[in-house]
């Protein structure tokens, strides 16, 4: 039971230090998986009392760990720069999760991660203050016919008056992601809930749905299919939030946003969407790919800018500071300023992590659903 509860609060927590000391009712046996020391250093624990040999890894080195007489084997990493990073274990030369580190997806699999805090992350800390609620909801998809899950962040006092109406983010996950890693990795229930407590946001909801569109075909298997989400978006999920929340069925009052991949599919969506969308956020991606822009036919609503910057108030375009692609990043932005196009451009600390998509969430949830021309 402890084990299972040190997990779920670790997924929603701050990682927790290694000064932290266990209560008295908490078995001192059991290690924790990842402490976090001084100077970017992690103790990693795993418990294989049989095992031969256990190797710990930070995505760029491999350790080997040494065991303990009550078969804990432990090793310390080095991790350059805070934010959320890979933890990998090895047992007998085969890759296993540790059930005592924190537990996360990417790459299409479950993953251990450690969470390296750095300075002036407050705004993504639990705080005592009023908490929203994260439900997951089921519903049915005309576009794979069959049921489709997502998570909805609610505001704290969305239950108390149930008379007021809510505008809705829409919020996109990675590539090898899923619609949970906005909460577990990133945090965004936090950030909003101190934002709010800060009056430096709007309430909302949140609503995450999964990318990676799977549909079964003739040959009985399943294949996933990213450009068939903009229709599973605008076609299943808001329809059922619009009809079961009580939401603001309003363009203006309905934004989309992603990080990645799902960034990259927010181009194409708002640009066909016009009449759906009044707000866009783009972290880490790009309006066209690897591609000509000529040949993408949705670009054409960057030729009239008048109506774009209308209709899409806030138009967030970010990139880490760290990011490989900043370049191409910065030749569209030259792109929107010879097109007149309104952009609020951030290049926070980072590169492609969750350290930066926390900070283009933080500052996005900021900009949408006022009356503002940035």
């Amino acid at each position: 039971m402890d084990q299972t509860y040190e997990m779920c609060a670790l997924a929603f927590n701050r990682q927790i230090l290694s000064m932290a000391k266990p209560g008295p009712a908490h078995r001192g046996d059991i290690p924790r998986g990842a402490e976090v020391l001084e100077g970017g250093n992690v103790r990693v624990s795993f418990y294989g009392p049989q095992a031969e040999k256990i190797e710990a890894g930070n995505g760029r080195e491999i350790i080997l760990l040494k065991r303990q007489d009550s078969g804990v084997w432990t090793g310390v990493l080095h991790y350059d720069g805070p934010g959320l990073k890979p933890l990998e274990f090895r047992v007998n030369n085969v890759a296993v999760l540790n059930p005592l580190a924190q537990i996360g997806f990417a790459g299409d699999k479950a993953v251990n991660y450690v969470d390296i805090p750095e300075e002036n992350d407050e705004y993504l800390h639990m705080k005592k203050v009023p908490h929203g609620s994260v439900n997951r909801e089921i519903f049915y998809s005309q576009i794979t016919g069959q049921h489709e899950s997502c998570l909805v962040y609610t505001p704290p006092e969305y239950q108390k008056d149930i008379k007021r109406r809510y505008p809705v983010l829409y919020l996109q996950h990675g590539g090898g992601e899923n619609e949970n890693c906005w909460i577990y990795q990133g945090k965004v229930n936090m950030i909003m809930d101190n934002l709010l407590a800060e009056k430096k946001a709007e309430p909302m909801l949140i609503v995450m749905n999964n990318g990676s569109v799977q549909i079964e075909e003739e040959d009985r298997e399943r294949y996933v299919f990213f450009d068939s989400f903009p229709r599973l978006l605008t076609e299943d999920c808001i329809p059922f939030i619009d009809k079961k929340y009580r939401t603001i069925d309003e363009k203006h009052s309905r934004a989309y946003a992603g990080l990645s991949m799902g960034s990259l599919l927010g181009g194409r969506i708002i640009m066909e969407n016009l009449d759906l969308f009044g707000a866009a956020g783009l972290f880490t991606g790009f309006l066209y790919p690897d591609k000509n822009p000529e040949e993408l036919e949705y670009l054409k609503a960057l030729d009239d800018s008048e109506t774009f910057n209308r209709e899409i108030k806030v138009f967030y375009r970010a990139m880490g500071l760290e990011e490989r692609s900043l370049p191409m990043f910065r030749e569209e932005n030259r792109m929107c300023d010879e097109k007149g196009i309104t952009c609020v451009v951030s290049n926070p600390l980072g590169g492609h992590e969750w350290r930066t998509w926390r900070r283009c969430a933080w500052e996005f949830l900021q900009l949408i659903f006022k009356e503002i021309r940035i």
